[in-house]
């Protein structure tokens, strides 16, 4: 049965497991060395095993090089984007992909900087103060947006737009980050976070991903 406990430990690997293009270089074999010391999943990668650094590959675009200038043009508030791909690293023993964010404002033409709320797409660990949105609202699948989770970004670090929300769900997410119980009447109330919560790990792992590529 699927829970909690097994969503936080996908969510872990998701987030800081090296993807195979890294695991597999030797320029990183001393990191991999001591990454698999403490990791249990990258410590016996074995063949059938679902092994979500390769479907990160597939899952994270390829980074698109344009002038900045083009791209705080394209960066619109609401958009859906990945952090570049190519921008995942290692912070200790951990390699951290690149999340999936929303726009909660655009660079202006001077500015690169871009305000951005991070988001995931299990909701079995959304909880309170998060915002989970349909697959209608997204256009790109369910999800939610983690809005205490919200930082700056430099335009040139964000990769194409993957999809494109309502105004109103901005709104939404900057009234919870101010007030975690206001929720809009149309929205899901998450549980709230007991003893022992698989999502409050959760939590902790996305803030630190959050301090991996904020500016």
């Amino acid at each position: 049965m699927y829970s909690r406990k097994t969503a936080l430990s996908r969510a872990k690997q998701y987030r800081t497991c090296p993807p195979s293009f890294i695991a597999d270089d030797p320029r990183h074999q001393e990191n991999m060395r001591q990454h698999r010391e403490i990791c249990p999943y990258c410590s016996s990668r074995i063949a059938e095993d679902i092994k979500v650094w390769e479907i990160l590959a597939t899952v994270l675009p390829k980074p698109e090089y344009k002038s900045e200038r083009e791209i705080r043009k394209e960066i619109l508030q609401g958009q859906l984007r990945y952090i570049r791909s190519d921008l995942g690293r290692w912070r200790g023993r951990y390699f951290y992909n690149t999340p999936l964010v929303l726009v909660l404002a655009a660079a202006g033409d001077v500015s690169e900087e871009v305000s951005v709320v991070q988001t995931y797409h299990d909701v079995y660990l959304a909880g309170p103060g998060d915002l989970i949105l349909s697959d209608e609202q997204t256009g790109i699948g369910e999800l939610f947006a983690e809005c205490r989770n919200i930082y700056t970004v430099k335009a040139s670090d964000l990769d194409m737009s993957q999809g494109q929300i309502s105004s109103d769900i901005i709104e939404a997410i900057k009234s919870l980050q101010q007030f975690p119980e206001a929720y809009p009447d149309w929205a899901l109330h998450p549980k709230p976070l007991t003893t022992d919560d698989a999502r409050i790990a959760f939590r902790e792992i996305e803030a630190e991903t959050a301090s991996v590529f904020k500016i």
